[in-house]
């Protein structure tokens, strides 16, 4: 008797597995081995915190205000099928870069000008460009599988990542400017965090919309302003006073995503 049933078990387990198996290769998941890279173009703006800045001889200015600015950027990168090993979550990897403009407007005594004894301001906007380049950590939970769009009609999603944050800066506005002296002349480059959440939707099966906010934050010890309003059109080079600064920015971003189907 326990040889039959031992045999019945046996028999099953034969003809039930091939259905197992064919009804998971049918499940419309990327867990059958599909991979998703995809490429990503966006803009949007940067609101840049209130920083303090330390001059080298020690002096303080408090609360300085970046201004802020429009944002203009891409990404690329790679989701893997990973999500029935996670309990819903998919894993990814992506470039990314941005740029924006976080200017310190004119008027800001004892950082980009001084107020004259006739009570007149003599000073210039601190012009400056920020551009973060880095890599990204990703984890995403698709929603709205189907045939049409196994990987899903739409996801939320979260990443953390590191890369260079640069800083390029010179003394603008009426004075210190004149067009000869291009803002990458002067810049500080340092490392960066950068955390970021946002949300995907599919427009058709290959072509999505995203909006997402993202925050960095570095530390630059060699930023530089004219900061008592000593430049004048024509000087070479323009007169700058370094300091160091905490900067921390939130990106708004909003933009167009192509994704790729790649089979095994």
């Amino acid at each position: 008797m326990k040889t039959r049933i031992s045999a019945m078990i046996c028999l099953l387990c034969v003809l039930g597995y091939p259905l197992s198996t064919r009804a998971d290769d049918e499940l419309p998941t990327i867990s059958s081995g599909t991979i998703e890279p995809y490429i990503s173009f966006m803009a949007g703006v940067s609101l840049p915190f209130n920083a303090d800045a330390t001059f080298q001889n020690g002096d303080v200015e408090r609360d300085v205000d970046y201004q802020m600015k429009q944002s203009i950027g891409g990404n690329a990168g790679i989701w893997f099928p990973t999500r029935n090993k996670l309990a819903g979550f998919d894993l990814g990897t992506e470039i990314e870069g941005f740029v924006w403009f976080p200017d310190v407007a004119c008027c800001r005594p004892g950082f980009n000008g001084s107020i004259l004894a006739d009570g007149s301001f003599e000073g210039t906007t601190t012009e400056m460009q920020g551009v973060y380049v880095g890599a990204n950590f990703m984890i995403r939970v698709p929603m709205a599988i189907s045939e049409a769009y196994p990987n899903g009609r739409w996801f939320p999603y979260v990443g953390v990542g590191g890369g260079a944050h640069q800083l390029s800066f010179r003394p603008g506005g009426f004075r210190g400017n004149d067009g000869s002296d291009a803002v990458t002349d002067h810049r500080h480059t340092a490392p960066a965090f950068l955390a970021k959440g946002g949300i995907k939707v599919h427009l058709f099966k290959y072509l999505a919309a995203f909006a997402e906010a993202k925050y960095t934050h570095a530390f630059h010890s060699g930023l530089g302003t004219d900061r008592f309003g000593q430049s004048e059109v024509g000087t070479t080079p323009l007169v700058l006073d370094i300091y160091e600064s905490t900067i921390r920015t939130i990106h708004v971003h909003a933009g167009l995503s192509l994704h790729f189907d790649v089979k095994p």
